[in-house]
């Protein structure tokens, strides 16, 4: 897979003809070539101020993809219906989006192939692993870059594909055409947030929208409910999103799940995805299993009945995802008797929700069985509002409020005329109503804005719709942590990570 591997685009070609670029001169030629046809067909626009309307300010930038990849150019039909995966990086890269039928198409092929897993996938030594990596498209390109050859090399996501990053759709578009071109090297589990409940509370519904329409998000949810839910590597590495259930114990218990449904609130199913370790995990006095607070569903569970579970189904380590790490990984204790430890965290999205300033890591196992982590930072990717806002979006919370406080000085200095006049019925209807409108309209104002200026200190941190009241609710925390974030952002990475860390646990739980 070639991430910089070049195709030209005419957008103003209805019928699209797809051409491999060799060489930038002529890509350049092409591209103008196109413009100066498309002027010959219309009609001389007017100037305004000495300025051409079809001038364009940044003549360096290029033009947008307009495209929709057909299935026909995407797939090679002559060949088993495999996907061009370098035109397909090189699309989306580029923020190109995929006609309807195509990623209908993508879908259909991947969603066979999952049926056919079973819910546990049996890998062998020579594999790279992978943790969270929420919807952050151009750092899924480091990824292979660093964990090596896709069909040489094994891969196994640990899940969260989607929510929190910006470019969920990209994101799961390569990994099923991926999947459909190496179906025996690529295994993705699923993570807790491939289900309906999550992605509709945080961003991946959203973008589905904006980007395509909502059926793309109700056939992902058909296709996240087939995804396998855990993987053993080489007999030793069992390999799940969250974490063990006090309902399970041995792997054949996982055979027995029924995986194909969304995820539920409790549960050996729900306790795979949403489950972690005690914060005290060696502690004397940590119990083995505890009610989960922090995600508002499943369990903590301490070291002794980790090991347990692993002395009981003869394996050395669980490698599990689902919580950002500093440096994208986290080794617990070790085990009494293997010397190596029982459980394994790892995150795979630098510089999650473009605040916590943190590492990524992947693990690569090779056929010596070396055990050898990759970290890496994060690579820039083009910018996009909160919660996929767009401009007219943005400026309308910005313009309500100045609307609102202009109404409120009208009723304000309407009130205090009525005090201050000596003749004037302070008691009468339309004074008290003004003043019940006085009043709430200041509550309404005061609570736009502290949003609002969450919104644009706090990035793509920002709380999603259904917790903006949970947000308010709980001010203080981020009238302490949003200026230590400020602060902290370019000078100190561990201080950023905590502070961001504290304000994301506000809404980091399960909706029931």
């Amino acid at each position: 897979m070639d991430s910089n591997l070049r195709w030209h685009f005419n957008p103003f070609d209805p019928i699209q003809p797809l051409r491999q670029n060799v060489n930038p001169q002529q890509q350049a030629l092409v591209r103008s070539q196109s413009l100066s046809e498309l002027q010959q067909q219309q009609h001389q626009p007017i100037s305004f101020v000495g300025r051409s309307f079809s001038d364009r300010v940044c003549q360096d930038v290029p033009y947008p993809i307009v495209h929709k990849l057909r299935p026909d150019e995407l797939f090679d039909f002559r060949y088993e219906g495999r996907p061009n995966i370098n035109l397909l990086v090189h699309h989306l890269k580029n923020e190109g989006r995929l006609a309807e039928a195509t990623w209908r198409h993508l879908f259909s092929q991947a969603k066979m192939l999952f049926r056919q897993e079973p819910n546990i996938i049996r890998v062998p030594r020579g594999c790279t692993i992978v943790g969270d990596i929420h919807g952050q498209y151009y750092d899924l390109l480091t990824i292979f870059e660093l964990g090596g050859s896709l069909g040489q090399q094994s891969y196994i996501f640990l899940g969260d594909y989607v929510d929190r990053g910006s470019f969920s759709c990209e994101c799961l578009f390569l990994l099923l055409a991926l999947k459909i071109t190496y179906p025996r090297s690529l295994c993705l589990l699923r993570g807790n947030h491939e289900s309906r409940q999550m992605t509709k509370v945080f961003t991946f519904k959203r973008e589905c929208k904006v980007k395509y329409s909502i059926d793309l998000w109700h056939e992902s949810m058909l296709l996240f409910d087939c995804l396998p839910i855990c993987a053993i590597i080489d007999d030793r590495f069992l390999c799940m999103h969250g974490g063990i259930s006090p309902y399970i114990k041995s792997l054949h218990d996982i055979t027995q799940l029924n995986r194909f449904q969304e995820l539920p609130s409790e549960g050996p199913l729900c306790d795979l995805m949403w489950s972690d370790p005690h914060r005290q995990f060696n502690g004397q006095q940590t119990p083995p299993w505890i009610f989960n607070n922090s995600r508002n569903c499943s369990f903590f569970f301490n070291h002794k009945v980790c090991e347990n579970f692993l002395i009981e189904n003869r394996l050395l380590a669980i490698i599990r995802a689902h919580e950002v790490v500093p440096n994208g990984l986290l080794m617990y204790e070790q085990g009494s008797m293997s010397k190596f430890p029982v459980l394994i965290s790892l995150f795979s999205a630098p510089n999650y929700c473009d605040v916590y300033n943190n590492t990524a890591a992947l693990i690569i196992y090779d056929n010596q069985r070396n055990f050898r982590p990759v970290y890496f930072h994060h690579r820039p990717h083009p910018f996009v509002l909160p919660n996929l806002e767009n401009a007219f979006e943005f400026a309308h919370r910005l313009m309500e409020i100045y609307v609102e406080e202009i109404i409120l000085a009208l009723i304000q200095g309407y009130t205090k005329s009525v005090n201050h006049s000596p003749i004037s019925n302070v008691d009468d209807d339309v004074t008290k109503r003004l003043r019940k409108k006085e009043q709430m309209l200041t509550e309404h104002t005061h609570k736009c804005r502290r949003f609002n200026k969450m919104n644009i200190q706090l990035g793509n941190l920002t709380p999603p719709e259904q917790f903006q009241e949970k947000a308010l609710d709980n001010q203080y925390i981020f009238d302490q942590e949003v200026p230590v974030l400020d602060k902290s952002l370019e000078n100190d990475p561990t201080l950023t990570f905590d502070s961001a860390s504290k304000i994301d646990a506000i809404y980091e739980q399960r909706i029931h």
